[in-house]
């Protein structure tokens, strides 16, 4: 091994060197990635775009990419016969590609972990069972609703902002959003009455 480096030129060194230890930190990243640790150890996010993901274009895992990318092409192209500045173009390109490969991988993984897919907008104007007492005139934040939303069986955090409580088995009706997972409800009829 020491033999085979020893052989090499300068800048196949250089190159070999900047895809090995970016290919070290890549599987590292990853490692620390599946066991869930490391996530916030070394992320260098710079803030750009709408922020939406928390992915920069800019990250970590982004530039290890660009880095092996780099390193690992221009070794293969520079080994091939090519002139030293074909070779840092080329290899420069292809790292980019593969830092924007990885920036794009990363935005599809993150919209992927979201809370789960439900928009809680979609029940805003029907009716839901009360699950936990809700007190009334917007008070001690709601109690808890049931409803189907999406097909699935659901309980909701929510508010009644009118006067009086609804109790365990009363209907109200979702008149709005009162944060992102919590409803704002009226009367609808009462548990007796439909009966």
């Amino acid at each position: 091994m020491i033999d085979w480096w020893n052989s090499l030129s300068l800048a196949l060194q250089i190159f070999y060197g900047i895809g090995i230890l970016s290919l070290l930190l890549t599987v590292g990243q990853l490692l620390l990635s599946l066991l869930g640790l490391g996530g916030d150890l070394v992320d260098l996010d710079v803030p750009e775009g709408d922020g939406s993901s928390g992915a920069g274009l800019f990250s970590f895992q982004t530039l290890s990419a660009f880095f092996l990318g780099f390193g690992w092409v221009g070794a293969s192209v520079l080994s091939a016969g090519c002139g030293l500045l074909l070779t840092l173009v080329v290899a420069s390109v292809l790292g980019f590609a593969f830092m924007v490969a990885m920036y794009a991988l990363i935005r599809v993984l993150m919209k992927l972990q979201s809370s789960g897919n439900l928009d809680y907008r979609t029940a805003i104007g029907r009716e839901a069972t009360v699950y936990v007492t809700l007190p009334g005139d917007d008070a001690d934040g709601g109690g808890q609703i049931q409803l189907m939303l999406q097909g699935r069986l659901r309980v909701a955090h929510a508010r009644k902002a009118s006067p009086g409580p609804a109790r365990p088995g009363d209907k109200v009706r979702i008149t709005g959003m009162y944060a992102d997972t919590t409803y704002t409800v009226e009367a609808a009829r009462p548990a007796a009455a439909a009966e």
